[in-house]
């Protein structure tokens, strides 16, 4: 009865080394396929592939393939009720990076989307012969500028009769050089912007 149970013990020991090697094997494979995932050739994304889901093989990269080196910078003007034409002020401000940002930065996100939203605008400008202000990435800034320019104007006796943005590009930290004025938009009336 004895010789049984040491037998059965060192059965179940085997088993849990072949499983415990399984395991490891198994999760130094997938650390494996998921580091050569990350290399930018074609070659290695090939394992990356064979997970139709996108759930086993992560897809982590930290850097695009041509990282951006300036910020887009949304400027605006207005036409008040009387016809008089404000100077230029910003629309949206890039928020001074702190240490606590490494942990939660949630502002970051609508920073992203502005430029996001400002390169496609400028992608779309080098292809001749398209009204950009038909572009729903066109009505988005357009309509964004003018909730702003609504909630500056919220207290004024008559509203503004409209409103022109601008879309600036600088280097952001690099003050030694001078920002890009690279969009121009038409003048927008007040009601015009939803």
């Amino acid at each position: 009865m004895n010789a049984q149970r040491v037998d059965g013990g060192a059965v179940r020991k085997k088993s849990r080394g072949a499983l415990t090697l399984l395991l490891l094997g198994g999760l130094a494979a997938w650390l494996g396929a998921t580091t050569a995932g990350q290399h930018p050739h074609s070659t290695f994304g090939r394992v990356r592939n064979r997970d139709r889901t996108g759930l086993l093989i992560p897809n982590w990269k930290f850097f695009a393939p041509e990282p951006a080196q300036h910020d887009f910078h949304v400027l605006h003007r207005v036409l008040t009720a009387d016809g008089t034409q404000t100077p230029w002020e910003e629309t949206t401000r890039i928020t001074p990076r702190a240490w606590h940002q490494l942990l939660w930065f949630p502002d970051r996100r609508r920073e992203k989307a502005l430029f996001d939203v400002c390169a496609e605008l400028i992608m779309l400008m080098n292809r001749p012969g398209l009204e950009i202000v038909r572009f729903p990435v066109y009505r988005v800034l357009r309509d964004s500028v003018a909730l702003t320019v609504r909630d500056a104007c919220a207290g004024q006796d008559s509203p503004p009769q409209g409103f022109q943005f601008l879309i600036a590009r600088h280097t952001g930290h690099d003050q030694g050089h001078e920002p890009d004025y690279v969009f121009l938009s038409p003048f927008v009336p007040t009601g015009q912007a939803s």
